[in-house]
C-alpha cells in the first residue's frame, strides 16, 4: 500500500473513494461512542436531503449543513454530561471574528479549512490537534488595525475571561477598545471587510461573499491533501446592483451588502443582497449572468435554500413580506413565472421592532422538509408576528386533500403560534429540521436592554449570559401529515440560546444549543435536548471561557461526533472522550420540560 499511495495515478483515481471509506469508518466510530454513553440508536425512517453534485462531497460544505438548510446531520454526537478540561479541546486562533469552516477527506487525510477573519487557513487535523498546511488572505482596509500573533490572541481570551469573571462591563469595554486588532468592532469589521456566507464547491474550492464582492480560493492540486492554496480571486460587483437607501430604510444596516450565497443543483452561483436583489453568476469567473429585484420594497435578511426540484433549478427565498420559489436556468436566467413552477406566497410581516431584529418578516433562512414521495414536501419559516408563527408551505403541487387556511395564501399548509409565555416570542434563527421535527428558539429580547458601556456587537456577545440575561425559550414541534398541522412535542422556558445556530444530531436524537439556564448567569453550557421529550441528555460545562462562546456562528460536529465550530476567538474542537464526567446540570426538568403525551 505505501508504494501505491506514492503513485500519482493511483491517488488521482482513488483518493475520493478512500476518503469515503475513512468517513464511513469515522461515522461508525461516532455511533459506537454514542452507544458507549448508554444511548440507544434508533432507526431513522425518514429521508435525507439530496447532495449537490457541484459542491464538495463533504459532510460540511456550507453554513447550514446542506442545501435544504436543515442544520441537522447523520453524525452521532455522544450523550452524557461533561466539563471542559485543558486537554479536551483543540484551538486555532483567529484574527478577528472568523465564521466559515469546512472539511474534506483526501487520501485518508482529514483536511479542514477555517476563515480566520482575513485569511483562509488549510489545516491537517489529527489526534495531536491542528497542523497548518497553508494560508492565503485578502487585503482589508481597516484603519488602526494591527494583527496579533496566535499566542497573543489566546492571551486576549484569557484576559477577557478574567474580566467576565469580575463582571465589570466598563472594564471589558475599555479592554476591547484598547486592543490593536480592533476587538470592539470585530463583528462589524467582518461584515464590512470579511466573510459571512460562503460554501465549499467541487474540488474543494472556497467561494465566499465579501461585502460587495466575491472571493474564490482554489487548491493547486485538489487531489493532494497537502497541496498549497491558489491566490484568491477577488471581484467587486457593480454598484448598480446595490441600493443603500432601500437597505437602510427597511433594515438596521446602514448600507447594502451581499448577504446570502448558495449554488443551484445545476451549477449556478446565486447571491442575494440585503436590498432584495437576487444575482446569478458564473462560479468560476464571477461573471454576472442575471439579476432580479423583488417588488414592493422587499428586503432579504437571511440566505436561501436550493433543491434538485425542477431539474435542479429551484431556489427558495424569503423576503420580509413573502416566500418565493424561483427558477434558475443552467444559463443563469432567473424565472419568476408561475407557469414554469415558480411561486410567491405572502405571510404576516409583523411590525418593525426597535431592537433585536434586522427587519420585519422572518429572520429565518427557508428550511426544506420532506424528501421523498411518501413525505409531505414543505418549506418552513417563522413569520414576523410578536408571537411568531411556525409556517409550513407546500413546495410543489398543492395536494388535492390540502385544507386551506382562511384568509391565508393557498400554499400555506399550516401555522402554529410559538408562545413562550412572553409578550414577544420572536427569532432571528432558522428553523432546525429533521424528518417531521422542527426546532425553534427565541432570540429577540422583550425590552431594550440598558445601554452597553460601548457600541459593538462583540461586546454584547460576550456579556450575554454573564451580566445580561439570555433570551429564554426553546420548542420542538412535529409535523403530523394526517392532520396537516404542527403538534407541540415539548417547550422549555428555563433555557436560552446564544445567537448561535443550533444543530440536530439525528442518530443520537438530540438538538444542541450553546446557552444558559434561567437565573444561572456565569455558567455557560452546550446542551443537547432529546428531540422527543426535551430532557437534557448532553451537556458540556464551559464556565466563562470565551473560547466556548459560539455567538454569531453555527454549531457543527466532525465525523467522530466532536462538537466543532468557530467562536469569538477562533476554531475549536471539543472532545468529550477527554472531558471530566459530571452530573446532569438540569435541576428543573420536571417543572420545565413539558413533553407531549404519547
Amino acid at each position: 500500500m505505501p508504494s501505491l499511495l506514492n503513485n500519482t495515478a493511483y491517488r488521482l483515481n482513488s483518493h475520493r473513494t478512500a476518503a469515503l471509506v475513512v468517513f464511513l469508518s469515522a461515522l461508525f466510530n461516532s455511533y459506537a461512542k454514542a452507544i458507549e454513553t448508554d444511548e440507544t440508536i434508533e432507526p431513522w425512517p425518514y429521508h435525507y436531503p439530496a447532495s449537490n453534485p457541484h459542491l464538495a462531497q463533504s459532510y460540511n460544505n456550507q453554513g447550514h449543513w446542506n442545501d435544504a438548510s436543515t442544520d441537522s446531520t447523520h453524525i452521532a454526537v455522544p450523550r452524557g454530561h461533561f466539563k471542559v478540561v485543558p486537554e479536551s479541546y483543540d484551538i486555532v486562533a483567529n484574527e478577528t471574528l472568523g465564521i466559515p469552516f469546512y472539511a474534506s477527506l483526501i487520501d485518508n487525510v482529514d483536511v479542514r479549512y477555517f476563515w480566520s477573519g482575513f485569511h483562509l487557513i488549510k489545516l491537517h487535523k489529527n489526534e495531536q490537534g491542528y497542523r497548518e498546511i497553508d494560508r492565503v488572505g485578502i487585503h482589508h482596509q481597516l484603519e488602526n488595525y494591527t494583527s496579533v500573533s496566535p499566542a497573543e490572541r489566546l492571551d486576549q481570551a484569557r484576559s477577557v475571561e478574567s474580566l467576565l469573571i469580575n463582571g465589570d462591563e466598563q472594564a471589558l469595554a475599555d479592554y476591547l477598545k484598547s486592543q490593536p486588532n480592533r476587538l470592539l468592532s470585530a463583528v462589524e469589521d467582518q461584515v464590512s471587510q470579511g466573510v459571512l456566507y460562503s460554501l465549499f464547491a467541487k474540488n474543494d474550492a472556497f467561494i465566499a461573499a465579501n461585502a460587495r464582492g466575491l472571493i474564490r480560493i482554489d487548491q493547486q492540486d485538489p487531489n493532494d491533501p497537502f497541496s498549497s492554496l491558489e491566490n484568491p480571486v477577488q471581484v467587486n460587483l457593480p454598484n448598480s446592483l446595490f441600493d443603500d437607501q432601500r437597505a437602510a430604510r427597511n433594515t438596521f444596516f446602514p448600507k447594502d451588502t451581499v448577504f446570502g450565497l448558495s449554488m443551484t443543483f445545476n451549477g449556478v452561483l446565486v447571491i442575494n443582497t440585503v436590498s432584495g436583489r437576487l444575482i446569478t453568476l458564473n462560479p468560476k469567473t464571477f461573471e454576472v449572468l442575471d439579476s432580479l429585484l423583488l417588488d414592493n420594497d422587499e428586503v432579504i435578511s437571511n440566505s436561501f435554500s436550493t433543491s434538485p426540484e425542477l431539474n435542479g433549478q429551484a431556489i427558495y427565498v424569503a423576503s420580509n413580506k413573502a416566500l418565493y420559489r424561483l427558477l434558475v436556468t443552467p444559463e443563469g436566467k432567473i424565472i419568476d413565472d408561475e407557469q414554469t413552477g415558480a411561486w410567491r406566497a405572502t405571510y404576516n410581516s409583523g411590525r418593525r421592532m426597535p431592537y433585536g431584529k434586522i427587519s420585519t418578516g422572518t429572520g429565518a433562512t427557508p428550511t426544506l422538509m420532506g424528501f421523498s414521495d411518501d413525505e409531505d414536501q414543505l418549506v418552513v419559516i417563522t413569520d414576523g408576528s410578536d408571537t411568531m408563527q411556525l409556517l409550513a408551505f407546500w413546495r410543489n403541487r398543492i395536494p388535492t386533500h390540502a385544507k386551506p387556511i382562511a384568509g391565508q395564501h393557498p400554499r400555506l399548509a399550516a401555522a402554529r403560534a410559538v408562545n413562550f409565555g412572553q409578550e414577544i416570542s420572536q427569532s432571528e434563527q432558522s428553523v432546525v429540521t429533521a424528518g417531521p421535527y422542527a426546532f425553534v428558539v427565541s432570540s429577540v429580547p422583550q425590552r431594550k436592554m440598558k445601554p452597553l458601556p460601548a457600541r459593538g456587537s462583540y461586546l454584547r456577545g460576550l456579556l450575554i449570559g454573564v451580566t445580561r440575561e439570555p433570551i429564554m425559550g426553546l420548542a420542538m414541534y412535529r409535523w403530523t401529515s394526517s392532520e396537516q398541522n404542527w403538534t407541540e412535542q415539548w417547550m422549555r422556558n428555563d433555557v436560552g440560546s446564544l445567537a448561535t445556530v443550533p444543530m440536530l444530531s439525528i442518530p443520537s436524537r438530540q438538538v444542541i444549543i450553546n446557552g444558559y439556564f434561567k437565573q444561572r448567569l456565569k455558567e455557560s453550557f452546550h446542551l443537547g435536548f432529546d428531540i422527543d421529550t426535551g430532557e437534557i441528555v448532553m451537556s458540556i460545562a464551559g464556565g466563562l471561557n470565551p473560547l466556548f462562546n459560539g455567538t454569531f456562528t453555527g454549531l457543527k460536529c466532525d465525523p467522530e461526533g466532536n462538537l466543532w465550530y468557530t467562536m469569538m476567538f477562533g476554531l475549536v474542537t471539543l472532545k468529550t472522550n477527554k472531558m471530566q464526567r459530571v452530573e446532569n446540570p438540569d435541576t428543573t426538568l420536571k417543572k420545565s420540560a413539558q413533553p407531549r403525551q404519547k
